[in-house]
């Protein structure tokens, strides 16, 4: 679960960085759970500690669960959908044809 939820907010943490946007997306991403998320990727590739009340807090509040799924679905859609427009969107997006 430490992994999976790290490797989550490193694609959460690349959505920014790369100025992607997407509605549903944008407003998942409001929630308050987000600095539990840089925890779990912190304690996954940094090697710092995943407490257990930040372990145990995750998986006995439901809708963190739920957020988790609907922020992977919701990413997993935008993505596929830049993907699946890509030729538009480096029309609409000239750097990206120089990198």
């Amino acid at each position: 679960m430490v992994v999976h939820l790290g490797l989550l907010y490193a694609v959460v943490e690349a959505w920014g960085k790369w100025h992607f946007t997407d509605a549903c997306v944008d407003e998942l991403l409001k929630a308050p759970f987000l600095e539990d998320l840089r925890g779990f990727r912190n304690a996954s590739f940094h090697v710092s500690v995943a407490t257990e009340a930040l372990v145990l807090r995750w998986g006995a509040e439901p809708d963190r669960i739920v957020w988790s799924q609907d922020v992977e679905k919701a990413l997993r859609a935008a993505i596929l959908d830049w993907e699946a427009n890509l030729a538009e969107r480096i029309v609409q997006y000239p750097r990206v044809k120089d990198r």
